[in-house]
């Protein structure tokens, strides 16, 4: 959920801004959500995410390594049920997260597409007995694409997650998908709005389903500013939320 919010942001430079020679950027974010996950009381996020990403030709690798506060811990930052009996509030080191993408198409052929496959592995990073994690090691593969159509860039995701099961849970491989758009307002200023959507993990659990509008504002060849808001429309996502991104590129 959390980090899948960066994506279109990721897309667009990607599409407006193709790497040739290696370039690492890195970016610090914070993440607010808040929200009941059907259940009686009220859970709130806090989720500040520090982002490595190195980008050469068409393959990218990026590793995040998140910080996580959760008041009444219900779910993780990727949806995932967490389990019950933890104190009011629990913080800690979250879940490390490694990735690496290919560019399949770059955009730059005749019908203007951007393709990736980007593998993830979630490692256990997080404390269990906290609630801040499940304690397993999940995988995921997807594919991400983009197009422009005039002064308007479609994007979308469609992918599937192998979730790690903890002793006392059978959690089902669900697949995700998004689906978006973006448009400039000037050079240096992108606004958007994405769907995002995911199976159910539990039998008796919900649907992910969540709608984001966000704006990319770069500050300076180096520097830029990303902020977004949220709104669930499930119990697996949160009533609302919001957050920010800062990235530099070197």
């Amino acid at each position: 959920m959390r980090i899948a919010r960066m994506l279109p942001m990721t897309l667009l430079a990607a599409f407006a801004l193709p790497v040739c020679a290696g370039e690492l950027t890195t970016s610090i974010g914070m993440d607010y959500s808040s929200g009941d996950y059907g259940t009686d009381s009220t859970s709130e996020t806090w989720y500040v995410p520090v982002v490595g990403k190195y980008e050469s030709g068409p393959l990218a690798l990026k590793l995040t390594i998140p910080y996580l506060r959760i008041t009444d811990p219900a779910v993780g930052p990727e949806g995932e049920p967490l389990p019950g009996g933890c104190r009011e509030t629990e913080s800690g080191l979250g879940d490390i997260v490694g990735s690496a993408g290919y560019a399949l198409l770059d955009g730059s052929q005749e019908h203007g597409v951007l393709l990736d496959v980007i593998g993830k592995v979630k490692l256990p990073t997080a404390d269990e007995d906290k609630c801040l994690g499940t304690g397993e090691t999940d995988y995921s593969l997807q594919f991400d694409a983009a197009k422009s159509f005039g002064a308007v860039t479609g994007f979308g995701t469609l992918g599937w997650k192998k979730f790690g099961d903890p002793s006392d849970r059978n959690f089902r491989n669900p697949v995700f998908a998004s689906l978006g758009l973006a448009t400039k307002l000037a050079p240096a200023t992108t606004i958007g709005a994405v769907y995002d959507w995911r199976e159910k993990v539990t039998s008796n659990g919900d649907e992910i389903s969540e709608v984001a509008l966000f704006a990319s504002q770069k500050l300076d060849e180096a520097w830029k500013l990303q902020l977004y808001a949220v709104k669930g429309f499930s119990d697996a996502s949160p009533d609302w939320g919001g957050g920010l991104v800062v990235s530099r590129a070197y």
